[in-house]
């Protein structure tokens, strides 16, 4: 269920986002929806990336795992016409 909550934006802004709503048919809500999730998900990410680079022995034992995994998937191809 969605919250409601107040935004004060510039008049360009608000501007702006009505003019990208409409050229996607979405409602200004989805939109303003849409563009917080994809931020606060850059964001994370961002934050991910920095955390890594200052642990970088937990991006080698990550690399090792996707290195594991392509290996391990690589056998998965031969069964499929064996269902």
């Amino acid at each position: 269920m969605a919250e409601k909550v107040t935004l004060s934006l510039s008049a360009d802004t608000l501007a702006r986002a009505r003019a990208a709503a409409r050229h996607e048919g979405i409602t200004l809500s989805a939109w303003m929806e849409r563009a917080a999730r994809r931020e606060a998900l850059r964001d994370a990410g961002r934050r991910q990336d920095e955390w890594l680079a200052a642990n970088p022995e937990v991006r080698d034992e990550l690399d090792g795992f996707d290195r594991l995994a392509d290996t391990l998937e690589s056998g998965w191809s031969d069964l499929t016409g064996a269902a």
